[in-house]
C-alpha cells in the first residue's frame, strides 16, 4: 500500500477535512505521481485565511476543478478561494441519487452510471486534467468522495498508478468522514440528502472502489478502454502520464 504509516487521510488545512497530495502513489515498480501537482478534496467553502495562503503560496494551486452541481456551487459558495488570482473551472456531475437498491450497492451503482453516461462531463474533465497535468491542480466536491472519488480514480487509473494504491488513496477518505458528515448535519443543503440515502452512501469502503475497478476491467478493457470509447486519444492519455508521473527517486 502506498501509505504503510498511515498518515495520508491527515488533511493540512484547517476548513477543509479531506484534502490531500497524490503525490507518492506508484505506477509500476520504476514511476510515480509527482509530489505537488494533483490534489483532492472536500468543499472548499469553509477554508480558513491560512488554508488559502498555504493553497496559493505554499503549494501554488493554479486550478480548481469543483465537481459539484450548479446550483450547488451556487447555494453553497466558492468560499475564500473566489477572491484569489486561481483558475476555475465547474464540471458538474450529480450526486448519489436516492434509489431503492441496496444499501451496499448505491454507490458502486452510481459509478458505474457515470461511466455509462454519455454526458461529455467526465471526458472533458479527464481532457483539462490531462492538458494542465504537471501544473497544481485540485479537484473537489463536497465530501471529496465519491464525484472526486470517481475521477480521480479513474485519471489515476489512465495514468497507470497500481491498483492498490488506487484502493489505499480511496479508503483514506474513511477516516475522513465522521468530520464530514457532523459538518453537513449543519449544513442544510447536505443534511437533507444525507436524510435520504442510506448511511452507507456516506462511507468510504473497499469493497465499493475495488468494484469499480473491476467494472472497468470487465465492461471497458480498463480505463484506457473507457477513454477510447469516449473519445480521447491515446495522445492525451500520453500527455497525462508525461505530466503526472515521475521516475522514483
Amino acid at each position: 500500500m502506498a501509505d504503510p504509516g498511515g498518515l495520508r487521510h491527515v488533511s493540512p488545512l484547517a476548513g477543509a477535512f479531506n484534502f490531500r497530495d497524490l503525490g507518492g502513489l506508484r505506477a509500476g515498480p520504476l514511476r510515480r505521481v509527482r509530489d505537488g501537482v494533483l490534489f483532492r478534496s472536500d468543499t472548499l467553502q469553509a477554508l480558513t485565511d491560512d488554508d488559502v495562503t498555504r493553497l496559493v503560496d505554499r503549494l501554488g494551486v493554479e486550478l480548481l476543478v469543483d465537481l459539484r452541481l450548479g446550483p450547488e456551487t451556487v447555494s453553497q459558495g466558492r468560499g475564500p478561494l473566489a477572491a484569489a488570482e486561481i483558475c476555475y473551472l465547474n464540471a458538474p456531475l450529480p450526486t448519489v441519487p436516492v434509489t431503492d437498491l441496496p444499501p451496499a450497492e448505491q454507490t458502486l451503482h452510481f459509478y458505474r452510471a457515470n461511466l455509462d453516461s454519455r454526458s461529455p462531463v467526465l471526458p472533458t474533465v479527464v481532457r483539462l486534467i490531462a492538458a494542465t497535468a504537471g501544473r497544481p491542480t485540485v479537484l473537489h466536491c463536497a465530501a471529496g468522495k465519491d464525484r472526486t472519488g470517481l475521477v480521480t480514480a479513474l485519471t489515476l487509473g489512465l495514468a497507470g498508478v497500481d491498483e492498490d494504491d488506487i484502493v489505499d488513496d480511496y479508503v483514506a477518505s474513511a477516516h475522513n468522514m465522521p468530520r464530514i458528515v457532523e459538518r453537513f448535519r449543519g449544513w442544510p443543503f447536505y443534511r437533507e440528502h444525507m436524510a435520504a440515502v442510506p448511511a452507507e452512501v456516506y462511507q468510504a469502503q473497499e469493497r465499493t472502489i475495488r468494484g469499480f475497478l473491476e467494472v472497468l476491467d470487465r465492461e471497458w478493457g480498463g480505463a484506457a478502454g473507457w477513454a477510447a470509447a469516449r473519445g480521447i486519444p491515446a495522445a492525451v492519455l500520453a500527455e497525462l502520464t508525461d505530466g503526472l508521473l515521475e521516475p522514483v527517486p
